[in-house]
């Protein structure tokens, strides 16, 4: 290894603050996974679902769930997590 890239790993050892990045970019990766698999669960039911006031309380999950990866992914990108 080149010593810039030495000096840059040893620099990550001791800087908390980049650990502490690190593990809320992890955070926040897995729970957008979370949203986006109970995205995927709530559209099969919304599919199979014949009830309009039950399809309509999906579309309403299915939105907020939407916005809310959103914003996350838009955090994820420019905080630099």
């Amino acid at each position: 290894m080149k010593t810039k890239k030495l000096v840059a790993k040893l620099k990550g050892f001791f800087d908390s603050s980049l650990r502490d990045n690190e593990k809320k970019r992890e955070a926040l990766k897995e729970v957008l996974e979370k949203l986006k698999h109970k995205q995927k669960s709530f559209e099969q039911k919304l599919k199979h679902t014949q009830n309009q006031g039950d399809k309509s309380e999906l579309e309403k999950k299915i939105k907020l769930i939407r916005s809310q990866r959103k914003k996350g992914l838009e955090l994820l990108k420019s905080e630099g997590y």
